[in-house]
């Protein structure tokens, strides 16, 4: 005969009864007012602006404990402090922030120096023209030049990486006669 109520373990031991093993969600809520939600409910709420939420570091006018020092508080470094005796707010010249801007005139660096006046550039590219104007076009100066000589360094395009590739192994079958490789 089957029975409707759950044994449990008397001994305090976990088993693998259902009861041990609730839904992560409210099937039936209590209470619930409305239309009834089964399933996961997702509540925004802490990302709403209000009590304790709204920067509670900077805007302590929800908080319970709302001290006196904060009231004007703006995240800025004071320029001066409160004379205790009087209460007023006093000024102190060296708690003033300032710009202090050397003066370059007369300095012989200008504010920028390009990349491209670095001498050993210059000399690379002073000699890759130089063999371009002798050999007639970049081609016919690259299979003379060196990889690392030229500039400014050649783009990668499909020729360029089948000359690094392939090309060789072609006039080597080419040579050879062994056209089906």
């Amino acid at each position: 005969m089957n029975s409707s109520f759950i044994v449990l373990s008397t001994r305090g031991v976990r088993s693998l009864n259902s009861h041990h093993f609730p839904a992560p969600w409210p099937f039936v809520k209590k209470g619930a007012m409305g239309q009834r939600k089964i399933g996961p409910m997702v509540s925004e709420k802490h990302k709403w602006p209000g009590q304790n939420r709204e920067f509670p570091e900077l805007n302590p006018k929800f908080q319970k404990l709302n001290p006196e020092t904060l009231h004007g508080y703006t995240g800025v470094q004071p320029v001066g402090y409160n004379d205790p005796v009087t209460g007023e707010f006093v000024k102190v010249a060296e708690m003033t922030p300032e710009l202090v801007v050397p003066d370059l005139s007369g300095f012989q660096l200008g504010p920028y120096v390009s990349y491209k006046s670095d001498v050993e550039i210059e000399k690379r590219r002073a000699a890759y023209e130089q063999k371009v104007r002798e050999k007639g076009s970049e081609e016919v100066a690259d299979l003379y030049v060196a990889e690392d000589e030229r500039w400014p360094p050649p783009k990668m395009n499909a020729k360029t990486l089948f000359d690094l590739f392939y090309a060789d192994g072609v006039r080597k079958s080419y040579a050879e006669g062994n056209y089906d490789d």
